[in-house]
């Protein structure tokens, strides 16, 4: 990958085929935008400096935007005229410096802000679990500022808020590393106002990327992951080369009802590890968590850092599409495949989440080749409850992100809307963003509209109706 060529407002975008008429919003999207920083690269694809792009459809066509975040240590950095900051594969550069360490103790480090976004209250925030949410201009996409949300944030926030329409309500996680080591519970209300719900303590500094909530729970698997601190506060070793996977301590399971966080409860099941949950729902006394599944989290992370580079020749995608059963009373949790082939970014249709949804979509690999040498090929949508699968492969050297279901207005069916997703061509060096019916995926996309420039393999988004 290489840095995003040039930043840009809302602009023309030529469209191949039709924007369906009932298509009127804006799809935001977010991931790393600057891969290499004055001449420094960063050594994995979760390090590079945050970049929102957008399309937004409209009467008038097809217009997209891509503006670099412009965060305080990005700021700073420039300001420095050298990089400064670390980042979770990137050492720190230079010697050891002690100001950095009181710094990362704080939590005061660089907050990249490049990983997903949040719609709350009509703003959007940018975010990245290292640090709080970054409030950007949703119609210029520039950048406000990073905040605690009135006090309520102490130090991190994750990139995977999910809301629970029943209640009116967003909820989040953050993990805080040293003392103490803990992970906050937050709400976020529809009538703008947050609030920190539980502190949970955990045995040891680690990582928790994402997590569940029905209407009822939040589920939170934490894995048995440790972070060897001392090395990445002395700037010894980036945060992810000081990762250590125990498999013999299992994953944890933690359940925390919504009307009595202080009452969560706490236990251990066989090791797996998820970087990303589509859905949960409660039904005849379980909980129902649809995700993907790692047999371990080295095996994924190897993946993962070689796809910037499309380095990798190793079987390291085997993140399956699966179901997870929770028993509360047996302390129990029980997989099954729901699909057969490698893949990432599971999503349901916003009106679903926190209940039982029958549609999800994700996009996977179309053969074990394409899961050893590059991300995913194929956006696909999988009936979870009969096993029916509709898909699209594009063609060879183009990869998809994330698919983003927008619903047409006024309908509530899981599969009556769009899929929108950003498209990089390997072979042009090109993004174009792509619409495909969610109810027939297979006939590919009807409409795309192509920037005139490439974006750098992005993470998450979110769409937001006109």
């Amino acid at each position: 990958m290489t840095n995003v060529p040039r930043e840009h407002g809302f602009e023309p975008l030529a469209v191949d085929g039709s924007i369906p008429a009932d298509l009127r919003g804006t799809q935001y999207r977010n991931g790393p935008g600057l891969v290499e920083l004055m001449g420094r690269r960063y050594g994995h694809w979760f390090d590079g400096d945050g970049l929102i792009s957008a399309v937004r459809f409209s009467d008038a066509g097809a217009h997209g935007a891509a503006k670099i975040t412009q965060t305080q240590g990005l700021l700073e950095e420039r300001e420095r005229g050298k990089p400064y900051f670390g980042a979770y594969g990137t050492r720190p550069p230079g010697m050891f410096n002690p100001m950095r360490v009181i710094r990362a103790a704080k939590g005061t480090s660089k907050n990249p802000a490049n990983t997903a976004l949040m719609n709350w209250d009509a703003r959007l925030f940018a975010l990245c679990e290292i640090g709080r949410p970054f409030e950007v201009d949703p119609e210029t996409l520039d950048a406000i500022g990073e905040t605690d949300l009135g006090g309520v944030i102490p130090r991190s926030f994750s990139a995977h808020p999910h809301g629970v329409a029943a209640r009116g309500a967003q909820y989040n996680i953050g993990t805080r590393i040293g003392r103490p080591n803990a992970l906050d519970l937050f709400v976020m209300r529809a009538d703008g106002s947050a609030g920190r719900l539980v502190t949970l303590p955990l045995e040891a500094p680690t990582m928790v990327h994402d997590f569940a909530v029905t209407e009822r729970h939040a589920v939170i698997f934490v894995a048995p992951l440790r972070l060897r601190l001392l090395p990445t506060l002395l700037g010894r070793r980036a945060f992810a080369d000081s990762l250590e996977w125990d498999h013999g301590r299992g994953t944890e399971v933690i359940l925390v009802p919504l009307d009595a966080p202080a009452s969560a409860r706490r236990f251990r099941v066989p090791s797996f590890w998820a970087w990303h949950y589509g859905n949960a729902f409660e039904r005849d006394g379980k909980i129902v968590v649809d995700l993907v599944r790692y047999r371990d989290f080295p095996t994924s992370a190897a993946w993962l850092a070689g796809i910037a580079r499309r380095e990798m020749r190793v079987e390291g995608a085997d993140g399956i599409l699966s179901r997870a059963v929770i028993d509360p009373k047996a302390e129990s949790l029980e997989f099954t495949p729901l699909r057969d082939r490698t893949g990432e970014f599971p999503r349901v249709a916003p009106g679903r989440e926190a209940r039982a949804a029958s549609t999800l979509y994700w996009t996977e690999h179309s053969t074990k080749e394409v899961g050893r040498s590059g991300p995913p090929d194929t956006v696909v949508r999988v009936d979870v409850e009969r096993g029916d699968v509709d898909a699209f492969t594009f063609p060879e050297g183009q990869y998809p992100s994330e698919a983003i279901f927008a619903p047409r207005p006024g309908r509530e069916a899981e599969d009556d809307g769009w899929l929108l997703t950003s498209v990089y061509d390997a072979k042009r060096h090109r993004t174009s963003w792509a619409v495909l019916d969610a109810a027939r995926v297979s006939d590919g996309p009807v409409a795309t509209a192509h920037m005139d420039h490439h974006v750098p393999l992005t993470f998450h988004g979110l769409w937001r109706p006109a």
